[in-house]
């Protein structure tokens, strides 16, 4: 308890004298923002064509066995809300990473392509085709 009051005295005089030590803030550069809001939106758009292909065509029209379970058992809104969440604060927690990581923006860019070519496309084309038509 001693050392404690001790660094609190410390500390406290260190900011009375202006000798404290400053924190360093790391903030994501624009190019990384720009990435993070780029999943961000694929997370989002994925989310609403996903909500609507499987509101039109049954849970059988989601690929993802994980999904599909989760959907089958809390119903595809909830389902599509929950993962949507966690998809986007993991997206937040990469744009802090990626400040300090540098291969993360690469990997970031990588993503972005995989999921437009895996996921957006392929909805955009069933939907168009089974329930647009």
């Amino acid at each position: 308890m001693a050392e404690l009051s001790s660094y609190i005295s410390r500390t406290g005089q260190e900011i009375a004298t202006g000798t404290a030590k400053q924190i360093r803030v790391i903030t994501p550069s624009r190019e990384i923002v720009v990435l993070g809001l780029i999943l961000a939106t694929l997370q989002i758009l994925d989310g609403i064509l996903t909500g609507f292909g499987v509101a039109h065509l049954g849970l059988e029209a989601e690929g993802n066995p994980l999904l599909h379970h989760l959907m089958h058992n809390l119903g595809y809104v909830e389902t599509l809300i929950l993962t949507k969440t966690l998809s986007i604060a993991i997206i937040c927690a990469l744009c802090y990473l990626a400040t300090v990581v540098q291969w993360l923006k690469f990997a970031m860019r990588v993503v972005i392509a995989i999921y437009v070519g895996a996921a957006i496309i392929p909805w955009s084309l069933i939907l168009a085709s089974r329930v647009l038509s």
